[in-house]
C-alpha cells in the first residue's frame, strides 16, 4: 500500500505540474513576416546561378542569354536589379554559359563557358574586372586552355598553400567512353596569375551510380563547385540532364584538391519534389555556394515549369552545412517559408548553445532541416526533448521543423511554465515547419513533447543578441 500510495502522489504531482503549464501567448505570424523568405526567387529564365556575397550587397550571375553575360545585385535576395557584366567576345560565337566569379586579390575574376567561333566546340574563358558588377575584360582574346576537347562549367579552389586549382567538365558532346557519351570532371593546377595551367589534367569523377546514369546513353557528372572544410575538399556536382526533373546534387570528398574523390553514400543531396499533382520541385541542380555570417548557403536552378521541365529555368537559395561526422546536407529544395539570413534579420538561433541530457538531441541542433533525406533526424520514441542554457537567453521565436515532411503534433514548453501546443499535417510545401511567434522573453529551458511518431529533423529558438 505504501507504495501505491508514493506512485499516486508522485502522479498527481506531475498532473499538478502539467496543469499548471499556461498557454504562451503567440503572435501572429504576420508579425514577423519579413524575416522570411521563399523560393523560387524572382529571376527566371536563368540556369547555372552563382551568388557572390560582398559588403555592398549581393550578386547574381548565371547562365541567360546568347552573348555575354548579365549581373542581378540585390541587397536582401528578394530584389534584384540587372545589368551587363561581360560584352560579347571576339573568340566566342555564343552559348555563354555558366559563370562565376571570384575575389583574388584587389581583382574579381569570372570563369565561364563560350563556344569558340574558330571550331565550333565549346571552351572556358576568364575575365577580370575591379569591381564585382563589372565591366569583366577578357585579358587572352582566347580560352583559358584548350585540350583538343569541349570544356564547360569551371570553378576555382585553392590548397592549403594558397596555390589555385581548376576544376573543369569535360562536357559530353565530345566524350565517348564505353559506349556512352559522358561528361567527366576533371582538375589541374593553375598558375599563380590564373591566365594559364600547369601540368596534366587529372580526372576526378564520371558517372557510375544508379542515381546519377537515368539519363540513359548521355550521362552527365557537371557544375562542380568545391568546398574546403575541416581539411576536406567537398566537390559537388549535378547528375543527368538539365531538363530531367531527376537533375540532381550530389557531392563527392577528397583530402586534396585533386583526389581521389569518394562519392557520399547518402547522394544525391538535392532532389526533386512530388505531390498528388505530380512534380512540384523539378531539376534542382548546378548549385553554387556563397556565406552569410556564419551561415552557409546555396544557390541552384529549377525549372520554372516543373510539370514540363525545359531550358527555362529559375534561381532558389537554401541553407547547407555539414555533420559532425564530416557529411553534407543541403536544406532543399524549399518552397515554404524560410529564414532569412540571420545576420540580415539581427536574429541568433540559441540553440547552438543549448545542452540537453536527452539521448541524440544533437540531431535537432546541427543545422539539418532534414527536408530530403530523414536520416539525420531525431527519431521520437515516447520521450520529450529538453533543452536548458546556463545563463538564459532572450527569445521571441522558435521553429520545428518535421523531417522530409511528415506530420508534427504536440507541445512546446518554456521555462517548465508556458506552453504552445502545434499541430502540422503532413504532405506541406517541402520545407514547411511549425512557426510560434512570441513576445520576447528570457527562456532558461525549452521542452519539446511530441504526440505522433514522425520524426523532428530540426529545433531553432531565436532571439535578438543580449
Amino acid at each position: 500500500m505504501k507504495t501505491i500510495a508514493i506512485a499516486l502522489c508522485a502522479l498527481i504531482l506531475l498532473s499538478s505540474a502539467f496543469a499548471q503549464a499556461e498557454e504562451l501567448p503567440l503572435r501572429d505570424v504576420s508579425e514577423v513576416k519579413d524575416w522570411f523568405q521563399s523560393n523560387p526567387r524572382n529571376v527566371k529564365d536563368i540556369g547555372d546561378p552563382f551568388v557572390l556575397a560582398e559588403e555592398s550587397g549581393y550578386f547574381m550571375f548565371a547562365t541567360g542569354g546568347p552573348i555575354g553575360f548579365n549581373v542581378w545585385r540585390s541587397n536582401d535576395l528578394l530584389t534584384f536589379e540587372k545589368s551587363k557584366a561581360l560584352k560579347k567576345l571576339n573568340w566566342a560565337s555564343g552559348d555563354y554559359w555558366a559563370p562565376e566569379v571570384y575575389k583574388v586579390g584587389e581583382k574579381y575574376v569570372m570563369l565561364y563557358t563560350a563556344r569558340c567561333r574558330e571550331n565550333g566546340s565549346l571552351r572556358t574563358g576568364i575575365a577580370f574586372a575591379d569591381a564585382p558588377e563589372g565591366p569583366y575584360e577578357d585579358p587572352l582574346g582566347k580560352p583559358l586552355m584548350d585540350y583538343g576537347y569541349a570544356t564547360i562549367d569551371a570553378t576555382l579552389t585553392w590548397d592549403d598553400g594558397g596555390s589555385p586549382y581548376l576544376i573543369y567538365v569535360r562536357d559530353c558532346s565530345e566524350n565517348s567512353f564505353n559506349g556512352h557519351q559522358e561528361s567527366h570532371i576533371y582538375g589541374v593546377r593553375l598558375a599563380d596569375d590564373l591566365l594559364s595551367t600547369l601540368g596534366d589534367p587529372v580526372l576526378l569523377l564520371k558517372p557510375e551510380g544508379e542515381w546519377e546514369t537515368k539519363s540513359g546513353d548521355t550521362r552527365w557528372n557537371e557544375g562542380p563547385v568545391v568546398v574546403r572544410q575541416d581539411g576536406k575538399y567537398y566537390l559537388f556536382y549535378s547528375v543527368n540532364g538539365y531538363w530531367m526533373k531527376e537533375y540532381s546534387v550530389s557531392v563527392a570528398v577528397a583530402d586534396e584538391p585533386l583526389g581521389p574523390y569518394i562519392k557520399q553514400e547518402n547522394n544525391p543531396l538535392l532532389v526533386y519534389a512530388e505531390d498528388e499533382r505530380g512534380a512540384i520541385v523539378s531539376g534542382p541542380g548546378h548549385n553554387a555556394f556563397f556565406t552569410v555570417g556564419d551561415e552557409l548557403f546555396t544557390a541552384y536552378h529549377t525549372h520554372t515549369y516543373p510539370q514540363a521541365p525545359s531550358g527555362n529555368r529559375q534561381l532558389c537559395i537554401d541553407r547547407a552545412g555539414f555533420h559532425s561526422d564530416g557529411t553534407a546536407y543541403i536544406n532543399g529544395p524549399t518552397l515554404a517559408p524560410q529564414l532569412r539570413p540571420l545576420r540580415e534579420i539581427g536574429l541568433v538561433n540559441w540553440m547552438a548553445q543549448a545542452e540537453s541530457d536527452t539521448e541524440n538531441a544533437a540531431l535537432l541542433t546541427d543545422g539539418d532541416t532534414c527536408v530530403s533525406p530523414a536520416s539525420a533526424a531525431w527519431a521520437w520514441q515516447g520521450e520529450s526533448a529538453s533543452f536548458h542554457w546556463q545563463e538564459p537567453v532572450q527569445a521571441e521565436l522558435l521553429i520545428l521543423y518535421p523531417a522530409a515532411g511528415s506530420a508534427l503534433k504536440g507541445s512546446a514548453v518554456i521555462n517548465g511554465s508556458l506552453q504552445a501546443s502545434f499541430d502540422l499535417p503532413a504532405a506541406g510545401n517541402p520545407g514547411q515547419a511549425v512557426i510560434l511567434p512570441f513576445h520576447a522573453l528570457l527562456v532558461e529551458s525549452l521542452e519539446l513533447r511530441l504526440d505522433s511518431s514522425g520524426p523532428l529533423g530540426e529545433a531553432l529558438l531565436l532571439g535578438h543578441q543580449m
